[in-house]
């Protein structure tokens, strides 16, 4: 809340805007598990593992950037996270898993037919867990003008990445001709994964519903180490016209989950920006590595 999170290959960097209207910053070292084997940077397997990290790390930043942003001084222990954490993941899978699967068979009980076909099953339940994920996205923006605010961060840590990508010096003023669209965000990661789960469902066949939901408990560390090496894939060629026209239905999501920022924000974001590559540059990172890997 109230700050952007930036990753460089060896660290971790936040920007927060405390009450008081100054930018507090927080830095750590970052060594990815990734990295402690050959197997952890296995394609795929280095998705599901990337994922996993991801979630940890942008949930510990979020709970600090809460702390500051409310004036807090006691910060809040590995435990609170942990079952923060927890809780965001149970209600992820009620909504993403069960409840698709339940509403396909309770459509299928309606129209008086026992969905059988594998492949329609699984179209008709994808089709229902991406409308709930855009369900969802929309209510939580209707009803809280904070996650309106925590969006427009979004924005500005895609605009102060495009300022970078492209040479500029990192000042709010530059960012004005950037949308807030990114083809490395997490949004049009999300999209993949609800996509790539349709095809990868329909292939568990039609069970009863227990079975149904713990494959694919399963199967989405599979779906999600696919979907991350696309999204990496498309980011190295995104000039290419094939991948314009398969990135594009992302970006439109991404309008959803990013708002315009203003400069002030954006000035946020390019402060955390500027830590993480400052502490690479200290480090003896060659600049380059430093470019290319930037996560968002």
């Amino acid at each position: 809340m109230e700050g952007v999170l930036m990753r460089s290959p060896n660290f971790w960097g936040m920007a927060v805007r405390a009450p008081e209207g100054n930018v507090e910053l927080r830095a750590e070292p970052f060594r990815s598990v990734t990295r402690k084997s050959k197997l952890f940077r296995l394609p795929i397997v280095r998705g599901a593992l990337s994922l996993g990290e991801t979630l940890w790390l942008g949930m510990k930043a979020l709970t600090l950037s809460t702390n500051i942003a409310l004036g807090e001084e006691e910060e809040l222990s590995k435990k609170e996270i942990a079952g923060t954490m927890l809780f965001a993941l149970v209600l992820g899978f009620g909504l993403f898993l069960v409840a698709p699967v339940f509403g396909t068979k309770g459509l299928g009980a309606l129209l008086g037919t026992n969905i059988q076909n594998p492949v329609v099953f699984n179209l008709i339940e994808g089709v229902i867990r991406i409308g709930i994920f855009i369900l969802y996205i929309v209510g939580i923006t209707w009803i809280s003008k904070d996650i309106k605010r925590f969006f427009a961060y979004h924005g500005a840590e895609h605009k102060a990445i495009k300022v970078y990508e492209n040479g500029e010096e990192l000042v709010p003023e530059n960012s004005h001709k950037y949308d807030t669209s990114h083809v490395r965000c997490g949004t049009s990661f999300v999209l993949y994964v609800l996509v790539l789960s349709i095809l990868a469902f329909s292939l568990l066949g039609v069970e009863g519903w227990l079975y149904m939901i713990a494959s694919r408990v399963v199967v989405i560390p599979l779906v999600a180490g696919i979907a991350f090496e696309f999204i990496m894939w498309s980011a190295r060629n995104e000039k290419s016209p094939l991948v314009k026209i398969l990135v594009w239905p992302g970006l439109q999501m991404q309008k959803l989950t990013t708002r315009e920022p203003s400069d002030d924000m954006v000035e946020v974001a390019m402060a955390s920006l500027k830590k993480v590559l400052s502490m690479e540059e200290q480090s003896k990172i060659e600049p380059n590595e430093a470019t290319n890997k930037l996560v968002i």
